[in-house]
């Protein structure tokens, strides 16, 4: 079940400079530890706008989903993320109304991999991608 809008990926060319000019838009914005991220080659920085982040996600290595995106479609909202009770549960439900996902079983995620996470495959949600996210507890 959808619990929440969790947050916003903004896809940079240049994290230094998105940090400078969204700090002085929202304030504080929070280094992400790579190691926090499903896909290795990414860096990025958080803002909390109450409970929902956005995020600003910079590729390192030309090959990972961010690099592309910038790529093909300039800067700009890269991922719209939903929290789920229950990645494998969520998929299993959406899944008939046409929503395909990029990995048949849900992705650990995090430094100590306790989260899980799934991402709609852009074509099959109208040209934006869902990120189906489970926070570790």
């Amino acid at each position: 079940m959808i619990k929440r809008f969790y947050g916003i990926n903004i896809a940079v060319k240049d994290l230094d400079e998105a940090v400078k000019k969204y700090s002085a838009v929202f304030g504080n914005v929070t280094l992400i530890d790579p190691g926090e991220f499903a896909f290795p080659g990414l860096k990025g920085a958080t803002i909390k706008v109450g409970d929902v982040s956005i995020n600003l996600i910079a590729s390192t290595q030309p090959n990972t989903s961010i690099a592309r995106f910038l790529d093909s479609k300039g800067e700009g909202v890269f991922l719209v993320s939903v929290q789920v009770d229950d990645v494998a549960g969520t998929m299993k439900q959406v899944e008939p109304a046409g929503v395909q996902f990029v990995s048949k079983e849900p992705m650990p995620f995090g430094k100590d991999k306790q989260g899980k996470v799934n991402f709609a495959h852009p074509r099959s949600m109208n040209g934006v991608q869902f990120e189906f996210i489970q926070p570790k507890e």
